[in-house]
């Protein structure tokens, strides 16, 4: 029987790829045949990721993606360097928290040009002429926050919703092209960021509250893995534009 999902001879960028989602996504794209474009701050996770992933013709930068204005310079380089792409996963992301009363605008700007303004610079950049092979999928990480009100979390959840909104617009837009853009909005999940943006209220009822609405469980990296995996194949062909939500049921209480 042949493998549901085949990326034998794709390239797929995924950036935030030193941890967390990111790292589980790219095992599991390389496990299934894909040659991979990593992309984090962190060299030394990096570097760790890269080395554990199954083939060896995988290549990584060093880039921090709150830098705007660098993103242009470097997706030139790895195109000239690696050619032409076939799917994106934009990892990368900060979940910092807090309260409305110190959301200056310096903070709200830093959140927003990681989880969102750098997604959108880089799917501007792929999406040139030669930039990208015919069947281009676009997957970015949302998250359930883009749907709810939480306290602490207005520059996150913000960042999320313009994602979200972006990937909409996108999917119109570069339908002509034959690019698929969606989002995945994973509930908790078992990370590293999870613990960074939770550890304000871990422990409060109000937290225990929020975690038992989750009826399946914490999610694992590998579970929004596997969402991503399957947008980015050919069995997703058909869907563009959407919201895949891996939050073991918090959406539907």
């Amino acid at each position: 029987m042949p493998d549901f999902l085949d990326f034998k001879g794709k390239k797929i960028f995924v950036t935030g790829a030193a941890g967390g989602m990111g790292q589980a996504v790219s095992a599991l794209l390389a496990a299934h045949g894909a040659h991979l474009i990593l992309l984090d701050r962190n060299k030394e996770q990096l570097d760790v990721t890269r080395i554990g992933l199954e083939g060896s013709d995988h290549t990584s930068y060093v880039c921090d993606l709150g830098q705007i204005d660098a993103i242009e310079g470097l997706m030139s380089q790895i195109t000239k360097e690696q050619g032409a792409v076939d799917g994106l996963v934009h990892c990368a992301g900060i979940a910092n928290v807090r309260p409305l009363k110190l959301s200056k605008y310096s903070y709200m700007v830093d959140v927003m040009n990681v989880n969102y303004f750098s997604f959108v610079e880089i799917v501007r950049c792929i999406t040139k002429r030669k930039a990208f092979n015919p069947g281009l999928s676009i997957v970015g990480i949302c998250s359930i926050g883009a749907f709810y009100g939480a306290p602490t979390k207005t520059a996150y959840s913000s960042s999320k919703a313009a994602m979200y909104a972006a990937v909409k617009c996108m999917a119109v837009e570069l339908a002509e092209k034959g690019v698929r853009a969606n989002v995945v909005a994973p509930g908790s999940t078992r990370t590293g960021m999870m613990e960074q943006a939770e550890e304000y209220s871990a422990g409060t009822d109000s937290y225990k509250q929020k975690l038992s609405r989750q009826y399946l469980g914490i999610c694992e990296p590998e579970d929004i893995a596997n969402s991503i995996a399957f947008l980015l194949s050919d069995k997703a062909r058909m869907i563009t534009g959407a919201c895949l939500t891996v939050d073991g049921g918090k959406m539907s209480t």
